[in-house]
């Protein structure tokens, strides 16, 4: 008798994704097939940064590496939930960047990376049945992994305007809060500034929605995967929210010191849901890096000490400003469709009157192109594609030239 996987994993595998899509569009032998070499193609597809890391970061991982006994130490075992020293930089972190001043070591666990803690913090708040809302657009990860994690229900609540193409999050507040009371999920989610609108939430919307939470014993979970990518200079105030009963955090040093591949995140959670998610993670990955938290630790004390950190954050965030509006004056002078003017983060959002995915396709055929069409974001973004300039902030002319093309074989 032949053996099976899972349902579930079966049913994963038969389900459509935007990233798996785009995966085979990008695919080299894909490419090649279209007439195109890889190296051609411009492509707007990749949800990530490219700007250099922090030069006393490399420094630190050089100080380790070439220390015989730094080096044998970062190959040992640290606790399921991180270094200690780990843990009271990244409280330094927060209170240097953002002051947070109620924020303990004993309030974090540190993990793989940010995608690894939200899977397993779904097992630690959920329960088979339990709903989920998310806004509508949001990450396309999100649903993916409720449903392995935990098979929960998953509303939405819509705050793209598609006819006017605004995003109006902050004329929805009472709406929002009232769908929260009503429909009573147990985890809101909500990410800011936002994958895929680079939309920065209002206090006044995320105050209501913990309020709203808080009324109905649930938890509002907030991404903060591009908490430090702001294009203001002032911050919204529960960028500095330490956590509470009903509200909780996950990070990132992905984005804003380009560690792509060198995974490491955290959560800020009450004292109860971090001894939950050291049980959790005990199952699923033991520990976090040694070495990548060893690293990060003298960086982060270092770059304190010496001043630096707020001067790097705020070249980084000016690099991605000036990348945005160059793709968005790019997108009213090549394709005259309207898009999303950026607050932070790395994407635009383009409007269409046809299908995002069978616009993609077309373009990545005929110009070597690639966008991210936008229905695994939500029913509102069907009709567009996802623009990221993050890979391009080096490369201002290829978004232009890209652009270009694209609205050359539009008019013809």
């Amino acid at each position: 008798m032949k053996a099976s996987i899972s349902e579930k994993a079966a049913a994963f595998k038969r389900s459509k994704s935007p990233v798996r899509e785009i995966m085979s569009y990008a695919d080299p032998k894909y490419v090649k097939k279209l007439g195109f070499e890889p190296s051609d193609i411009i492509s707007f597809a990749g949800g990530w940064v490219n700007h250099r890391a922090p030069e006393d970061l490399q420094e630190s991982y050089r100080e380790i590496i070439g220390d015989d006994s730094l080096f044998h130490l970062s190959g040992g075992y640290p606790p399921t939930l991180g270094t200690n020293d780990c843990r009271e930089a990244l409280v330094e972190y927060e209170k240097h960047l953002y002051g947070m001043e109620n924020l303990g070591a004993n309030q974090i666990a540190i993990g793989v990376s940010s995608t690894q803690l939200l899977y397993d913090l779904f097992q630690v708040l959920l329960d088979p049945g339990d709903k989920v809302l998310l806004l509508d657009p949001s990450y396309c990860n999100y649903p993916m992994q409720i449903v392995t994690a935990m098979d929960a229900h998953i509303l939405r609540f819509p705050v793209l305007d598609v006819e006017s193409w605004r995003y109006v999050a902050d004329q929805k507040i009472d709406e929002f809060s009232k769908y929260v009371l009503k429909s009573n999920p147990k985890v809101v989610l909500l990410v800011s500034p936002d994958n895929p609108t680079s939309q920065i939430l209002p206090d006044e919307f995320v105050q209501s929605a913990l309020d709203s939470a808080r009324e109905i014993g649930s938890f509002l979970v907030m991404d903060f995967a591009y908490k430090d990518i702001v294009f203001n200079e002032s911050t919204p105030r529960y960028f500095s929210w330490g956590p509470n009963e009903h509200f909780l955090s996950i990070h990132s040093n992905s984005k804003w010191s380009r560690s792509l591949g060198r995974r490491l995140g955290w959560i800020e959670a009450t004292e109860p849901i971090i001894a939950a998610m050291e049980s959790i993670q005990n199952s699923s990955i033991l520990c976090p890096d040694m070495l990548h938290e060893m690293a990060l630790t003298r960086y982060i004390n270092t770059a304190i000490e010496e001043n630096s950190l707020k001067p790097y954050v705020r070249e980084m965030r000016q690099k991605y400003y000036i990348a945005a509006q160059h793709t968005v004056s790019s997108i009213k002078e090549y394709l005259g469709l309207p898009c999303l003017n950026p607050q932070g983060g790395l994407y635009t959002c383009i409007k269409l009157d046809i299908d995002g995915a069978s616009f993609v396709g077309n373009i990545l055929s005929e110009t070597g192109v690639l966008f991210v069409p936008g229905w695994g974001f939500g029913r509102t973004l069907r009709n567009a594609v996802r623009v990221s300039y993050g890979p391009l902030v080096n490369g201002l002319d290829a978004i232009s030239r890209g652009l270009e093309k694209v609205g050359r074989y539009l008019r013809e």
